[in-house]
């Protein structure tokens, strides 16, 4: 017995539910004696009845599974099934007619009374057919839901002494059998909709991906350690994977996989990781030989060692460590004046400089006039006089701080404020004068306060100790211009009040070196500062690293800063080291914003291959790698296993003669067709350069010193001559030379001198290399300056200079005089190749395929730089858009029920289906297709050989594409 793959499965009894039984007509005069013999024989043939329906239903759930309808027919019978469920209809269209035909012989003879059941008979009509169908219920049943339970209406059960009827009956009988044909259907269908499934569901897409990602990273970063590698993801790659997410969907769906077709995905994955350089990339003869013909010579291996791809979880290096870098430098040249204000001597005088004010409040107590009023209607007035006067009265002063503002005097005062008005009025000749005077009472209070300057970042300071002087003249010079505490009480009971400030600054305490070696161990511990992020996401533009190292840096700042304190010299040097921090955090802010613009571009790029929800998908699908659990249910007999088998076993993308899979027909099929697109296959390519161009001061028609450099370096390697290339590199190390001699000029070192320190014996393109990435600058500031100091600042301006140089037109060589070396280096590549596979020796071929690789196709850049800036170029990324279509031509599912009952086959290899009693077309038995799209990142650490396809074809497509 099978007993591989064993699934749970309740054989246990037969379970007979009479669930509608109803007496319709009792016809003759039978004597009561008599009544026992019809009762016996009605029973009885209930009982032959439910054997026959039993009988009857295992029958056609087996023909049902053997030819199963997934598609109807546009026939009689076809148009009768029900599109959204075919495979039940055509089953229970099979069970009643089946039934019918069991029923027939049926009959039960007791004491002369004979019984026997029937079914009404079935027109050939579509109609006909539906009502069959409607008589009959199915349903899975079952502790492991592997049995059927049927119901069939209208059985009728007649009872006849000799030629008369006596008794008729019509019941129901609901049973269940013991046959998994629809739990092998409905597995079949969540197979192929897994098959079919996108990446954001669970199936083969989610599968292939986890599947190519150790091998797209594995390859990658040989490739970018300097491995002979111009196909980083290929047809073969597709393929094998493709392949191992079916078995491993097969295990998962059914508990069991088709032998042949995990030996020769282990066929394949050895051949694949032991010479990976067969001439066909996965569809010609020898590999179709190899991965159909492995399975012989691999036999049987353990499923959890496969050599490639299966069942692994990602390689360790996915994640990209972005760092502060030279971000670090950028922010200290803006705090130390290397470029525009010194703020360090800015905040060294803010941190000894001490605010004071005077103000001035004031409280109305209440008011009363007295006086004469108007003389009458008849007076007109004439003249109006107001003359004010104030008293003040001292009162006790509250003496509160103001949130850092500290009160250093207060006074308070009980003020009038006395009104007299004189108003004059005329009566013809007459005039008359009337004189009414008013006070208000009032409570002023003036405070002389006090700060020290306000630092961002710095807590406030000590008024004493060395800040008491600076202090005792400011208040001074705020209370001299108020007019002394009178005349401010005056004056704001009076309205004409304004507060009155003045600052003073005391001798520094500090030296301006002093707080530079305390910002200057900030800026190492922050240029060292990183963050850790998935590379995926990273590669496929859905994060941003200096974003993260912004708010990581954000997230330590007090712990930056040190402890506060808050005597004038320790907040000296705090605010030096806010200072840095915030200029830090504005470089991080535009780096984000242009890496923001970088991932516009990547999500640009990629959403012409695969909508946003299927990249985030596919993103997750590459951590969901791990070895299927087979379905666990109950099985207390253990006596149903499943086997699997198709044709072929394999997938290949080379055609395969039909006889070969055993396929019905003649001629050959391409069982599996694919498809993968390199997105960015050079930095200097349309696609990159589009990312590239969004960076403010990077030019569309120019491109990188260093990606020139490059592809320069790898023309010399492979003996082409590249004359135009090489002098435009040349003219760009000179322009950039000349910006850092005038640096070094400027920092009072000779010409001479200059020029000396930045001289290397070094080729074009290695010189280039060297200018671009900040070898050489920081190589010449180690030669000419003569202190640490001197060192440290000469080192900050040319590094600075020299990323503000690289981005000028003069260092950045045509697009024109690049592009073309590329394109050269590949035909140059596939000539050889060709001339070399026309002798058909498979081992010479590899031999030269390895030395061309290395030689000439090994040196050239590929990929996007993410951020190709030097100091803040921490990835190169590529990502393959990846499809894949195929269909088994034979998929055949097998359970094995074990003892007597024989098994049960599924078959889906696109056969007809039919009800050959009637000779009546149901529908097809469709193949099981497969269909799966992905995308698979890799970002490697920044270098100029990058990651990505450099054999110029961009757009790999398997000879069956498209499907």
């Amino acid at each position: 017995m099978n007993d591989r793959a064993r699934v749970p499965f309740a054989l246990v009894g037969v379970l007979l539910l009479v669930s509608s039984t109803t007496l319709t007509a009792t016809i003759g005069t039978e004597a009561p004696a008599d009544r026992p013999s019809v009762d016996r024989a009605m029973d009885g043939a209930t009982a032959e009845s439910v054997t026959a329906l039993r009988a009857a239903a295992d029958e056609a759930a087996t023909e049902a599974a053997a030819a199963p309808v997934t598609r109807p027919a546009n026939t009689t019978a076809g148009r009768a099934l029900n599109d959204t469920q075919p495979f039940r209809d055509a089953l229970r269209l099979r069970l009643y007619l089946a039934a019918r035909e069991r029923l027939t012989p049926v009959a039960v003879e007791r004491g002369g009374v004979t019984a026997t059941a029937s079914l009404p008979a079935v027109e050939s009509t579509t109609r006909g057919y539906r009502e069959a169908i409607d008589h009959v219920t199915v349903e899975r049943a079952g502790e492991d839901r592997a049995a059927l339970r049927v119901t069939i209406e209208n059985v009728t059960l007649t009872a006849t002494r000799g030629e008369r009827q006596v008794a008729e009956t019509e019941r129901s009988p609901t049973f269940v059998v013991a046959n998994p044909a629809l739990l092998l259907h409905d597995r079949t269908e969540r197979f192929e909709r897994r098959a079919t499934a996108p990446v954001t569901e669970t199936g083969i897409s989610r599968r292939l991906t986890a599947r190519l990602y150790p091998i797209a990273w594995t390859r990658g970063y040989a490739q970018h350690g300097g491995a002979p590698i111009a196909n980083v993801v290929g047809t073969r790659h597709v393929e094998l994977a493709t392949n191992d997410a079916l078995v491993a969907e097969q295990q998962a769906v059914f508990g069991a996989t088709d032998p042949d077709g995990h030996r020769g995905v282990a066929a394949a994955g050895r051949r694949v990781a032991t010479t990976d350089a067969l001439l066909g990339a996965g569809g010609d003869e020898k590999w179709v030989d190899a991965v159909l013909g492995g399975a012989n010579e691999v036999g049987q291996s353990d499923s959890g060692s496969q050599p490639v791809g299966a069942w692994r979880s990602e390689p360790p290096a996915a994640e990209v460590s972005v760092g502060v870098n030279r971000s670090a430098d950028h922010a200290y040249a803006e705090v130390v004046g290397i470029r525009g204000e010194d703020q360090i001597a800015r905040h060294i005088d803010r941190a000894h400089t001490v605010e004071a004010r005077v103000d001035a409040s004031v409280e109305n107590r209440g008011s009363y006039s007295t006086g004469e009023r108007s003389p009458g209607g008849d007076w007109t007035l004439v003249d109006v006089r107001r003359e004010t006067s104030v008293s003040l009265d001292d009162a006790e002063a509250a003496a509160d701080d103001e949130s850092d503002w500290t009160t250093r005097r207060a006074r308070a005062f009980e003020a009038v404020e006395t009104a007299t008005t004189t108003r004059t009025w005329r009566q013809g000749n007459r005039t008359t004068t009337t004189v009414r005077t008013s006070k208000r009472r009032y409570r002023v209070s003036v405070t002389l306060r006090a700060r020290t300057a306000p630092i961002d970042g710095v807590p406030s300071g000590r008024l004493d100790g060395a800040l008491a002087p600076a202090t005792d003249r400011a208040t001074d010079e705020a209370l001299r211009e108020a007019g002394g505490f009178r005349t401010a009480a005056r004056s704001v009971v009076s309205g004409g009040w304004s507060p009155t400030t003045a600052t003073a600054t005391a001798d520094r305490t500090v030296s301006r070196a002093d707080v530079l070696h305390t910002v200057r161990p900030l800026r190492e511990t922050t240029r060292n500062h990183t963050v850790r992020l998935p590379a995926p996401a990273v590669g496929a533009g859905r994060a941003n690293p200096p974003a993260r190292l912004r708010e990581s840096l954000a997230d330590r700042r007090e712990e930056l800063l040190g402890p506060p304190d808050r005597s004038a010299e320790p907040r000296a040097k705090r605010a030096g080291r806010a200072a840095y921090l915030d200029a830090l955090g504005a470089e991080l802010d535009g780096r984000a914003d242009t890496h923001a613009e970088t991932n516009t571009g990547i999500e640009a790029a990629l959403g012409e291959h695969l909508p946003a929800d299927r990249l985030d998908g596919a993103l997750a699908a590459h951590r969901a790698a791990r070895r299927p659990d087979p379905p666990r249910t109950a099985d207390p007999a253990g006596n149903l296993s499943f086997a699997v088998e198709t044709g072929p076993s394999y997938l290949t993308t080379g055609s395969v003669a039909r006889d070969r899979i055993g396929a019905r027909g003649e001629g050959r099929i391409t069982p599996l067709a694919t498809r993968n697109v390199n997105v960015f296959t050079s930095p200097h390519d349309g696609v990159a350069q589009s990312i590239v161009d969004r960076i403010p001061y990077l030019g569309a028609d120019r491109i990188a010193l260093s990606t020139a450099a490059s592809t320069l370096l790898a023309a010399e390697r492979s003996d082409t001559d590249a004359p135009d290339l090489e002098r435009e590199v040349g003219s760009a190390n000179a322009h950039v030379r000349g910006a850092l001699v005038a640096v070094m000029v400027d920092e009072g070192i000779s010409e001479r001198d200059a020029r000396a320190a930045l001289e290397t014996d070094a080729g074009t393109a290695e010189a280039a290399l060297a200018l671009a990435n900040g070898t050489t600058a920081d190589r010449a500031a180690a030669t000419v300056a003569d202190s640490e100091a001197e060192r440290d600042r000469l080192r900050v301006r040319l590094r600075r200079r020299l990323d503000a140089t690289l981005a000028e037109k003069g260092a950045r060589p045509p697009r024109s005089a690049t592009t073309p070396i590329p394109e050269a280096l590949r035909a140059e590549y596939s000539r050889e190749l060709r001339r070399v596979a026309a002798d058909g020796i498979e081992a010479e071929i590899a031999d030269k395929r390895k030395r061309l690789l290395g030689k000439r196709l090994g040196a050239l850049p590929a990929g996007l730089p993410i951020a190709p800036v030097p100091g803040y170029w921490y990835a190169t990324a590529n990502v393959w858009y990846v499809e894949a279509a195929g269909e088994y031509e034979r998929f055949v599912v097998r359970a094995d029920r074990g003892g007597p009952s024989g098994a049960v086959t599924y078959i889906r290899d696109g056969r007809a289906a039919r009800i050959d009693s009637r000779d009546a077309r149901l529908g097809t038995a469709e193949r099981v297709p497969v269909r799966l799209s992905t995308a698979v990142v890799v970002v490697v650490p920044p270098g100029p050989r990058g990651v990505g396809d450099t054999d110029g074809v961009a757009d790999e497509r398997s000879q069956g594409w498209p499907p």
